[in-house]
This record gives C-alpha cells, sequence and structure tokens, in this order.
C-alpha cells in the first residue's frame, strides 16, 4: 500500500507543477531519529546555503531545533517525504541548525536578531540576501505533531513565492 501511495504521490508531482494538488494524506509520517548534529557546523552550513540559494535564486529554509524534540523530529520527517522533498529541494537551500536545549548555536539564532526561540522548531525563510520573510509564523511548527504533510508543502508554496515584507528583518548572511 505504501509503495502504491508513494508511486501516486510521484505520479502527482510529475504530471502537475502545482504542489498543493498532490495527496500527501496516504503518505506515512516518520519522525526522524536524529535530524540535528551537535557536531555540525552551524554558521558554515548557514554561509554555504546562503551562497547556494543566491547563485540558484532560491530561499533559505533554516530549522533550528533538538533531537529531544517530538515535534522537532516529526517536521524533519515531513520534510523528507519525497514530493515534499522535491518541491523543497527545488525551492530552498535548508539547513538544521541544533540548539540542544537552548545552550548551543545561540549565535547562530542571534543571526536572525533573535535574542533567544520561543520554541523549537522554529522555521525562518529568508531571501538570499537575509530579508526575512515568514515574519510572525516562524514558531508555529512547534506543535508540528498536529499538523499534517499537506500544511507543511503549503507552507513551502506560500513561502517560495511571497514578497518581502515593507519592515522585513534581515538576517545576518554571513558569520560574524
Amino acid at each position: 500500500m505504501m509503495i502504491i501511495s508513494l508511486v501516486s504521490a510521484f505520479s502527482l508531482l510529475a504530471c502537475s507543477p502545482e504542489p498543493e494538488e498532490i495527496a500527501l494524506s496516504d503518505l506515512e509520517i516518520t519522525a526522524v531519529d536524529e535530524p540535528y548534529s551537535a557536531e555540525a557546523d552551524a554558521h558554515g552550513a548557514l554561509d554555504a546555503a546562503y551562497e547556494r540559494a543566491a547563485a540558484r535564486g532560491t530561499r533559505v529554509l533554516v530549522k533550528f531545533g533538538g533531537n529531544w524534540c517530538p515535534d522537532c523530529r516529526i517536521f524533519a520527517g515531513m520534510l523528507e517525504l519525497a514530493p515534499i522533498r522535491a518541491y523543497a529541494d527545488a525551492h530552498y537551500e535548508i539547513v538544521a541548525v541544533d540548539v540542544g536545549r537552548y545552550e548551543r548555536n545561540m549565535d547562530v539564532v542571534a543571526r536572525f536578531g533573535l535574542e533567544e526561540l520561543e520554541g523549537v522548531p522554529t522555521v525562518i525563510i529568508t531571501t538570499a540576501e537575509g530579508e526575512i520573510i515568514n515574519t510572525g509564523t516562524s514558531a508555529e511548527w512547534r506543535t508540528a505533531r498536529e499538523r499534517s504533510a499537506q500544511d507543511v508543502l503549503d507552507y513551502l508554496t506560500l513561502y517560495a513565492e511571497a514578497g518581502v515584507p515593507d519592515d522585513a528583518a534581515r538576517a545576518v548572511t554571513r558569520r560574524p
């Protein structure tokens, strides 16, 4: 059944460029065991993502979280679903930043003008130039377990094309 669902989803993805038309309800969402690496160079990964985004004309999606957090692991699992992964890969550079239990990589959080996180996962989407475009919605994924894969795809679709708010804050796109 799962193979048939995945084949159907791939077929829909190949036949239609409209991601909101993809039926994701049949896909099983599995939490990723360890989507965040404490050893990763978060600043380096972020710098590289901004360089790739500038070259490709994509957005940068930064997900702050920790492996202890079920919602972080579920959100990571939704991003790994084939139709969502395909859409995200075409429109975003994704960086996972491990904040541990809010004691790690807080200097990376500060690059987005934040002193602290309201919870995790926190998702920040910027232009390649660092303009934050999802102001006000970055903390809404703290309840990822209550959301659907379609919600994730709709969110990614919205911000892939969203304009820059007039009052957009700006992230630091190069390591301080």
